[in-house]
């Protein structure tokens, strides 16, 4: 490894020499012609520009599990539910080492390094008895300590130490940020993105502390500015208290302050629950951009977003798609480039509607496709598994799946993806497409490379998946799939299992190979005992059917597997109560079949022993054909007889008599 790290970084370097020879030529000519070019003696470097040429040498290796977790097979997650729990778990063994640091600091009171780290020290607790000052308020802010700067700026207030107008503004742009608390700090990524996703399906509900700490500060500013009406408008309306946000904003209007850019964008979200109907909405933009064009603010990418996010609220799809276009074409006369965030506002507005397809996800990825995209609005990260989700049900196109997912994967661009259940459900969507419309050597190609280790499917694109290789008679990769359903702790998913064993019992050609054969009987005897060993544990509620169990007897069948087809008899006849419906009577004659072209008598005792029980239609012919085509002795003859009943038996035998004379 290191011997292709170091070829690799001289290959670069060789590069890079190359490179500078030939412009050193061309300067040489250029300052020959009187142009004068001041070459720089070195060029700045950080300290990790050396680790990125190396990195850019070697790809992702697919085999390999994501950098956070441990390197060990029997450490590596591969389920959902176990990336979940590892990844947490380990966030939360490096929380407690923190409580404990926090609890007893005086256990730490050695110099962990040098010099030494912040990150590292025990909590400071503030109370009365701290010499506390300004100064000391500022350094707190500038953290952003939220719960440290109230106790402190309240201790202030206690001692009448006066605070000046710069600090309260700081404080209160603080504390309106993070609502009042204590924001997850950056070192839990984990914690961040699970939680991500509860917000995003709490989009838009009100989760401002009305009666906080901010709305506290910003009482006690007795002549406050515009600067400080602009904080608590964007504050408030980035925790969807629009309707205060917009009294706010009416009343800085009316004493004639110009707010700042982002509280004119914060004001024109309001509109998303203060204004009722398209119209009224529309109006209330137009509103604020005329107030902000009387007061010289321009508008700016966040302001174009601001109005795309309120028309996605809006129920009048063709008037929202209407304002849109406008809206885009106002922001070009500003030199404004929408970025991901507006495309994704775009998609929203204009595909909503799946009866009417709408191809401009087609001119989005046109405009996009050639370039490196850059994060500009926390929404960027929403676009690619919404241009995803729009190619699955909206443009139902896997040509444009592709695209999108080659733009993806283009330089830095995976960086847009957004936290991990983002990135999830883009691959959802992504597989889904390909099952539906690619071939399965296309199919497999992306699950190869992706699963388990960037992403485990949900038991929904596992049944797809498993259809598609029914349908394709891919028999070959039912063991593969079988091995990773058991992996991904899906085997007690009812639809999955009766899919593969649908499919399985569909697939059985005479042209296989006798290789291919046995594979597959033993398979069906592997599901099976699967399956009886979870209800015997109780992981799984499942119930057999006679389908189910005929069609693995017929796959058991197929490849020789007669243990286990008589077993599954066994258990067909003993637990009759448990097992919902019967097999089909073509099945009972295939083992039936089996046995005697094989001479197996003793299982077939055991087929004509649940027939009996069941009382097929075709029972009679099952008896004729066992008398007629197999040469039993007279012992054998004897417990048959005794099974089927005397007079019965000497029945059939008179019929067969009968016929043959």
């Amino acid at each position: 490894m290191l011997n292709n790290y170091r070829t690799a970084f001289l290959r670069k370097s060789n590069e890079t020499i190359q490179l500078f020879r030939l412009s050193s030529n061309t300067l040489e000519k250029s300052s020959s012609n009187g142009i004068k070019i001041d070459i720089p003696k070195y060029i700045n470097r950080s300290s990790t520009d050396i680790l990125k040429a190396i990195s850019s040498t070697i790809q992702r290796d697919p085999t390999a599990a994501h950098f956070k977790y441990h390197d060990d097979p029997y450490l590596i997650p591969v389920s959902n539910f176990q990336k979940r729990a590892y990844a947490l778990s380990q966030e939360s063994g490096r929380k407690s080492a923190h409580w404990i640091l926090n609890q007893h600091p005086e256990l730490f009171n050695h110099k962990v390094a040098f010099p030494p780290i912040e990150k590292f020290f025990p909590k400071v607790v503030y109370d009365e008895n701290y010499d506390l000052d300004e100064n000391e308020l500022k350094i707190i802010i500038k953290k952003a300590i939220v719960s440290d700067a109230i106790a402190v700026y309240d201790l202030l207030k206690k001692k009448d130490i006066e605070i000046s107008s710069d600090t309260q503004q700081s404080l209160l742009e603080l504390v309106c940020f993070y609502n009042n608390q204590d924001d997850l700090e950056e070192d839990w990524i984990e914690e961040r993105w699970y939680t991500q996703a509860n917000k995003n399906r709490e989009e838009y509900r009100n989760t401002w502390k009305s009666n906080g700490f901010a709305m506290t500060l910003f009482s006690t500013i007795k002549s406050p500015n515009a600067h400080h009406y602009s904080i608590i408008i964007q504050g408030m309306a980035k925790y969807n208290q629009f309707e205060e946000a917009y009294n706010l904003y009416k009343e800085a209007n009316e004493k004639g302050f110009i707010l700042s850019i982002n509280a004119y964008n914060s004001a024109i979200k309001t509109a998303i629950y203060v204004k009722e109907g398209a119209d009224h909405k529309w109006l209330h933009i137009q509103e604020i951009l005329t107030q902000m064009y009387n007061s010289g603010v321009p508008m700016n990418l966040w302001t174009l977003n601001s109005i795309l996010n309120v028309l996605t609220t809006m129920t009048t799809n063709s008037e929202s798609k209407k304002y849109a276009l406008k809206t885009i074409a106002e922001a070009k006369q500003f030199d404004i480039e929408p970025c991901l965030a507006s495309y994704y506002y775009l998609l929203q507005i204009f595909c909503s509607d799946r009866k009417n397809k709408s191809t401009i996800l087609v001119d989005i990825l046109n405009l996009i496709e050639e370039k490196s995209l850059s994060i500009k609005d926390l929404a960027d990260t929403n676009f690619f598994t919404a241009a995803m989700e729009n190619c699955r049900y909206h443009l139902q196109n896997v040509d444009v799946a592709l695209r999108v997912h080659s733009v993806l994967l283009k330089t830095k661009n995976y960086n847009l993806i957004g936290d991990s259940y983002k990135e999830s459900v883009y691959y959802r969507h992504l597989f889904a497409i390909l099952c539906q419309n690619e071939s399965v050597e296309f199919l497999m190609k992306y699950y190869n490379d992706l699963v388990p280790h960037i992403y485990i499917p949900e038991p929904a694109i596992t049944e797809l998946i498993v259809k598609t290789l029914n349908i394709a008679a891919a028999v070959e990769l039912y063991p593969k799939i079988w091995s990773d359903i058991l992996m991904f702790d899906q085997a007690d998913r009812e639809p999955i299992i009766i899919e593969l064993i649908n499919g399985m019992a569909l697939n059985l050609f005479p042209s296989f190979e006798q290789s291919i054969k046995e594979k597959l009987s033993l398979l069906s005897g592997t599901i099976y005992d699967a399956i009886e060993e979870r209800k015997e544990t109780g992981k799984i509620k499942m119930l057999w059917t006679g389908t189910m169990l005929g069609n693995l007897i017929n796959i058991c069948l197929f490849g020789d597997n007669i243990n286990k087809a008589t077993e599954i008899i066994v258990k067909l006849h003993k637990n009759q109560n448990e097992i919902i419906g019967i097999p089909d009577s073509l099945t009972i004659a295939t083992f039936l079949d089996y046995c005697i072209e094989n001479n197996y008598f003793n299982e077939l005792l055991k087929c004509i022993e649940y027939s009996l029980e069941v009382d097929y239609l075709e029972l009679d012919n099952f008896i004729s054909k066992i008398l007629t085509k197999m040469t039993l002795s007279p012992m054998q003859r004897a417990h048959l007889s005794k099974l089927v009943g005397t007079e019965h038996y000497v029945e059939i035998e008179n019929k067969i008599e009968l016929v043959s004379s």
